[in-house]
């Protein structure tokens, strides 16, 4: 279980993380209208059974995993996957939910002509949704290093034996 917690959990920071390094700064060179339809794309095309798999995968199966080391509460295990469902739950599914996608949604709404300019549209979205964007990234990359740490750490039940 904590191998499938920290593969989803590595995936959905390897998206984020690709994104931050190599899609952002490349739609930041586009000009708003492009800016703006390439934003919508992704966001249209992010939406596949592939990436909901990951997605939706990372906090169930790291829910699961905190379920089964809770067993060992002292355990260093236990207390690394859990500081790693929560950062995952909190600072990457919950800034996903509450930030970015009610800002995928509002650009969703804009069309080219729209009585509001392009330049206007991709103001009010960009700089919120990439900082909201820096903090889930972040937030995945150190629930990952969290579990990559579990995954090292000498197991409490064979320290007993």
């Amino acid at each position: 279980m904590l191998a499938l917690a920290t593969l989803s959990t590595g995936l959905v920071a390897g998206v984020y993380y690709g994104f931050s390094v190599a899609v952002n700064p490349a739609f930041a060179r586009l000009p708003d209208g492009q800016y703006i339809r390439a934003m919508q794309e992704i966001n249209d095309a992010i939406q596949n059974p592939f990436f909901a798999v990951s997605f939706f995968g990372a906090p169930l199966l790291l829910a699961l995993a905190t379920g089964l080391y809770a067993r060992r509460p002292r355990g260093r295990q236990f207390g690394l996957v859990l500081a790693a469902t929560l950062v995952f739950w909190v600072g990457s599914l919950g800034v996903t939910a509450g930030g970015n996608i009610p800002l995928n949604e509002q650009l969703a709404s804009y069309a080219p002509g729209a009585t509001a300019s392009a330049a206007t549209i991709r103001r009010q979205f960009a700089q919120p949704w990439n900082r909201w964007h820096q903090v889930r990234t972040l937030a995945s990359i150190g629930a990952l290093a969290l579990l990559l740490g579990a995954c090292l750490a000498p197991d409490s039940a064979t320290k007993q034996a």
